[in-house]
């Protein structure tokens, strides 16, 4: 790859499909450098080092999130934006499963665009469940709950815990359901 042709957002693509390969701790400079087929010091024109990268793969990550939940967010409220919400997300991770535990480091970054972009899915998340809460306070509790219920349903599908015969599919369904319920109850 000539150098001119470098850019940030090659360099995080080339991560993202590194880290599938081998894993996200894996990745390294050096093979980075190997799959664009450039010099390793080169990159560093780009990053500081590995955990900047990791900082703007996280940037690129929340920005693609919350581009996908404000598109197909669009016109819906009460249960469908619960439910599309919910599906945007748990979708998301599926399709970034090496690079999603790249999300779940936001509160330890003391990196301000990955702060400032995890306030906006917060913010999108808040203004989902505003259909129904009006308090402040329980706005959050809720909007806890609701994370906590989809990183939970995507982590134990990542670790495996989905083996028997009952379709996964039924139970995330079962589960957003009861989540609405719970909304109505206050």
């Amino acid at each position: 790859m000539q150098k001119r042709n470098l850019t940030k957002e090659k360099i995080i693509q080339v991560a993202f499909l590194l880290a599938d390969e081998i894993g996200l701790n894996q990745v390294t400079f050096p093979k980075i450098a190997e799959k664009l087929d450039i010099k390793y010091p080169s990159l560093y024109n780009h990053f500081t080092n590995m955990d900047d990268l990791k900082t703007q793969m996280t940037v690129y990550l929340l920005n693609e999130l919350n581009l996908k939940l404000m598109q197909r967010l669009i016109g819906k409220s009460g249960e469908d934006a619960i439910r599309e919400f919910a599906c945007v997300y748990r979708d998301f991770a599926f399709e970034n499963k090496t690079a999603y535990g790249l999300l779940m480091n936001n509160p330890s970054t003391e990196d301000e665009e990955v702060k400032r972009l995890a306030k906006k899915t917060g913010g999108i998340i808040h203004k989902v469940l505003d259909f129904y809460i009006k308090d402040k306070i329980y706005l959050i509790h809720k909007s806890r709950e609701l994370r906590s219920l989809l990183h939970g349903f995507v982590s134990l599908h990542f670790l495996g815990y989905f083996q028997n015969k009952v379709n996964p599919e039924d139970s995330f369904e079962l589960m957003i359901k009861d989540f609405i319920l719970s909304l109505s109850r206050k």
